[in-house]
Order: C-alpha cells, then sequence, then structure tokens
C-alpha cells in the first residue's frame, strides 16, 4: 500500500482531473446546436418578418452561436462598427467560458509524471535507508515490495497524463468547433441581413 506523498497528490490530482473533464464535457455538450438548421429556420422567419419569433428562438437556443445571432438581430438597424464592437465583446465573454479549466487539466496531465518520478526517488530513499540500518542480509522480497511501488506510481503518474492530453485534446477540439460554428453563424446571418436591406432598397426604388 503506498503511503508516499506523492501517491496522494496524484490521488487528488486524478479527481480533480475526472471531475474537470466531465463537468466541461457536461458544458460544452450544453451549448452546441444544429447550427445549419437553426440558422436556417431563423432565416426562414425572418423572410416572413417574424423578427420577435426569430428572437425568441435565439434565446431559447444553446450556445454562443445562437447568441451572436440574436446580437445581429437586436442591432440590425446600426451601423457596422457598432454592431462590430458589440458582438466582439460578446466573443471576449463567452470564449474564456469555454475554455474554462483546460489550462488545469493540461497542467494536470504535464505534472503527473514528474510528481509521480518524485515519489520514486522518495521510494528509492526508504529503500536505500532501510538498506544501510540492516545489519547484515536486505531480503529480496523488501526490494521487491519497494520496486513494486515504484512502479504503480509510475504507472500512476503516466496513465494521467494519457488520460489529462487526451481529454484536453478532445475537450479543445469542442471548443474550437463551437467557435468555428460561432463564426460561421455570425457571417451567414450578416450576409442575409445585407442582402435583404439591399433588396428593400431595389424595392423601394
Amino acid at each position: 500500500m503506498l503511503c508516499n506523498l506523492s501517491a496522494w497528490v496524484l490521488f487528488i490530482l486524478s479527481i480533480l482531473l475526472v471531475l474537470y473533464t466531465v463537468e466541461r464535457f457536461l458544458f460544452l455538450r450544453s451549448k452546441k446546436v444544429k447550427s445549419r438548421q437553426f440558422l436556417d429556420g431563423i432565416i426562414t422567419l425572418l423572410k416572413k418578418k417574424r423578427y420577435n419569433e426569430a428572437l425568441t428562438i435565439c434565446e431559447e437556443s444553446p450556445g454562443i452561436a445562437a447568441l451572436m445571432v440574436k446580437t445581429v438581430l437586436v442591432f440590425r438597424d446600426k451601423g457596422p462598427n457598432e454592431l462590430s464592437n458589440v458582438t466582439d465583446g460578446i466573443a471576449l465573454q463567452e470564449i474564456p467560458l469555454l475554455e474554462r479549466r483546460l489550462s488545469a487539466i493540461q497542467l494536470i496531465a504535464k505534472v503527473a509524471p514528474m510528481i509521480s518520478f518524485a515519489g520514486i526517488l522518495q521510494i528509492l530513499a526508504k529503500m536505500f535507508d532501510a538498506m544501510v540500518h540492516t545489519s547484515t542480509y536486505f531480503p529480496s522480497n523488501a526490494i521487491i515490495a519497494f520496486m513494486q511501488q515504484a512502479m504503480i506510481l509510475i504507472s500512476f503518474g503516466l496513465l494521467l497524463n494519457i488520460f489529462g492530453t487526451l481529454a484536453y485534446a478532445f475537450l479543445h477540439g469542442q471548443v474550437k468547433h463551437l467557435i468555428y460554428n460561432m463564426e460561421w453563424s455570425y457571417n451567414e446571418i450578416l450576409y442575409y441581413m445585407a442582402n435583404a436591406k439591399e433588396n428593400d432598397r431595389n424595392i423601394d426604388k
């Protein structure tokens, strides 16, 4: 049984790693929306001049993409500079929320092997100390016990490194996908609104 300080540190880090990963997975999953279907529905409503209904759908839909579309609809009568400032501010607020705890997951993955290596040094120090204080013969089963502890500890550290690295890569990919959907939805709704205004001007003429 490991009573090594490094083992306890790794145990605590493993709990944090699992909690952070599960929390981020559920959070990012809750922010997903099928961008194409969502935007098609919004544009259909806009073509029918049902702006309030489109805004309601945006408010009820999760994710930063829906928030961006809602912002464009709310500020549709404003100038491009003012609209850009507002949407940039929203992005600066929302993107860090998507990326929250990802750096902690990555850090745990990086430091876990180093902590396990420090624990191995501690185990070896105990083994050598036991050898020094043994007057004649140091039993081989005691050496095997120390080596087993060291192998378990390094395996634990490497396992956290592998899990943390994979979790970070997966979650980071999900964040990038959400940001891409946000940018795509923003550009698409702007393109539609610009064309709609141009068509309205032509009709007025």
